[in-house]
């Protein structure tokens, strides 16, 4: 193994140009060299402490993103009573997934009526102050590029103030549309199960696109789909921001707002799939979008 020396030979170690000089040679050496050239120069000392440093900030680093991986378990999972069939939850720590990373789209798919997937010639879904911003008069949605079921999920959402045709004298509405199939073929209501996210109805259930279950809250039929009433209002008025949190394990899922569970259903025809984030002539801001699997 060759030796490598860092001579420091009439430098002024307080000059900017010897700090440059050590910090092109560190940038040479192989990890094993470089505690040889700590004995090779007079000035050991300079390189050790920025060596140090570099150490315990990579540490740190590797440190913040293992506790966000293990944030804690939901109070509502915690209290649940298929807590025990959860296997992913055991030990006492959760492993979440991002859906949105707070920067951009990656992991996500887009679609529109009028221009289809991926193909956001309006500029609709944005990213804004590090949450989405879906704006826009075409309706459509976002959705997963990956597929998921037996999960918890949780999104926190706000309305915006701006609202387009057929809705300007309607409440501002949109959605969560969960187990769609990676089979069935984008449309504006496709195949899916909708907790729904709109003004003072927030955690309906729509049975969109065929989709059938029981529920024992009231149930209507609307047109070719199927709607459970949820139990009560919770949601908080706009500007304020609302807790969506939707829990999905064998044919079965339940719908909360702000932590209160409002809709429940059973004997789901669909039980896997993508997740998508609705546009319906509504702006609405999405902060974040997370998932723990249970299963």
């Amino acid at each position: 193994m060759e030796n490598i020396k860092v001579s420091t030979s009439g430098m002024d170690v307080s000059n900017g140009r010897f700090r440059l000089y050590v910090a092109e040679k560190l940038a040479r050496m192989r990890c094993g060299h470089v505690f040889k050239a700590f004995y090779a120069t007079t000035h050991y000392q300079i390189i050790g402490c920025a060596l140090a440093f570099m150490l315990f900030a990579c540490s740190q680093k590797k440190q913040e993103t293992a506790g966000d991986a293990r944030r804690e378990i939901p109070e509502i999972l915690q209290n649940h009573s298929e807590k025990a069939s959860f296997a992913k939850l055991t030990g006492g720590n959760a492993e979440w997934i991002a859906l949105f990373n707070g920067r951009d789209l990656f992991g996500w798919y887009t679609y529109t009526k009028k221009y289809g997937k991926n193909n956001d010639a309006e500029n609709q879904f944005l990213v804004k102050d590090g949450a989405l911003h879906f704006d826009g008069e075409p309706m459509g949605y976002i959705y997963t590029t990956g597929s998921y079921r037996d999960y918890y999920l949780k999104i926190v959402f706000r309305w915006g103030e701006k609202k387009y045709p057929p809705r300007e004298d309607r409440p501002r509405d949109s959605g969560v549309m969960y187990h769609f199939p990676d089979t069935a073929k984008n449309a504006l209501w496709p195949v899916s199960v909708e907790c729904q996210i709109q003004e003072g109805d927030c955690g309906d259930y729509w049975l969109v696109g065929g989709t059938t279950a029981d529920s024992p809250n009231k149930g209507v039929r609307e047109g070719s789909q199927g709607r459970f009433i949820r139990s009560a209002n919770f949601e908080n008025p706009a500007p304020e921001w609302n807790t969506i949190e939707v829990i999905c394990y064998d044919d079965k899922s339940e719908h909360y707002v702000n932590g209160h569970l409002v809709n429940q259903a059973y004997n789901l025809s669909v039980t896997e799939g993508r997740i998508l984030l609705q546009l319906e002539a509504s702006e609405i801001f999405y902060k974040t979008v997370d998932l723990l699997p249970l299963r």
